[in-house]
């Protein structure tokens, strides 16, 4: 039986406390640092696992390389940094963090406490003055600026979304949610486009929908993440950190896939309901 969520998010944050346990200095940069290698560490993994989703569903090298770019200098771990660390930790959080994506609802924003109580903590708006937005504020804005059920149910074409200040992705990923509650292929018209002037901040965004994409396959048209000053940087677009464009094949045979799971479901279901009657029927 899981843990609550409560205490899995507990639980996360006592692991990534430990991925630093073994570093010298104060309390406040080994947490710092440890988030930020969590953080950076996961989005590695996602991404990787993205792309082997990929090709599971048929896309080519050729396919990948047009359709997925990633700046490594934005999540590559210092080599020294890395063996000095607690890699048993580093698994554990990792474990534990894909296990509450998997027992939340798709894109939901599962590091804004995370972030929230390590990264921001006593901070009182220094450095960049940065608060991220609550997740029940988050979904109210998200009601209240959405189109009516009526305008979104004649989409059909792929629009875009755009935060210029993203932090987390607390504002996007609640417009992501309301289109997965109807079906994967609304989620496949969302290009969204999120941008923050902290590089931490964009890898956190991009974990947020990688990792939702690979572990409940709902899959976005596009997702750009750019680090760029929204205020003074006419081009943000050349500071793209991530971009990931699905490519057709792959969002073809994902609906061929989950037709044909729900179709032996069904069957299953039959042949359950015909032993049932059977049995009664003797009785």
């Amino acid at each position: 039986m899981s843990l609550p969520i409560e205490q899995q998010i507990k639980a996360l944050k006592a692991s990534i406390f430990q991925i630093t346990c073994h570093q010298t200095g104060g309390k406040r940069a080994k947490r710092d640092l440890a988030l930020s290698i969590f953080i950076k560490f996961n989005l590695g993994v996602m991404l990787n696992q993205l792309v082997a989703r990929y090709r599971h569903y048929g896309a080519t090298d050729l396919e990948l390389t047009e359709h997925v770019f990633i700046d490594d200098t934005y999540i590559c771990l210092d080599s020294k940094l890395f063996s000095s660390i607690n890699l048993a930790a580093l698994a554990r959080s990792a474990q534990i963090y894909k296990g509450v994506v998997e027992a939340l609802p798709v894109f939901s924003d599962v590091l804004h406490s995370l972030i929230e109580d390590i990264w921001l903590d006593d901070q009182k708006g220094n450095g960049l003055g940065q608060y991220l937005t609550p997740p029940d504020l988050a979904n109210l804005i998200g009601n209240l600026i959405d189109v009516s059920e009526s305008n979104r149910d004649k989409r059909t074409k792929p629009y875009v979304i755009h935060d210029d200040c993203s932090g987390a992705g607390s504002l996007t990923l609640p417009a992501a949610q309301r289109e997965a509650r109807v079906g994967r292929h609304r989620t496949q018209l969302l290009n969204l486009m999120v941008n923050d002037i902290d590089p931490l901040m964009c890898c956190a965004a991009a974990l947020q929908f990688v990792s939702s994409m690979v572990v409940h396959e709902h899959d976005l048209h596009q997702l750009r993440v750019i680090c760029s000053n929204a205020l003074t940087e006419t081009k943000p677009n050349s500071k793209s950190m991530v971009v990931i464009k699905t490519p057709e094949k792959v969002l073809l045979n994902v609906k061929l896939a989950h037709d044909q799971h729900m179709h032996e479901k069904l069957q299953l279901f039959k042949h359950m309901n015909s032993l049932t009657n059977r049995i009664l029927n003797k009785s």
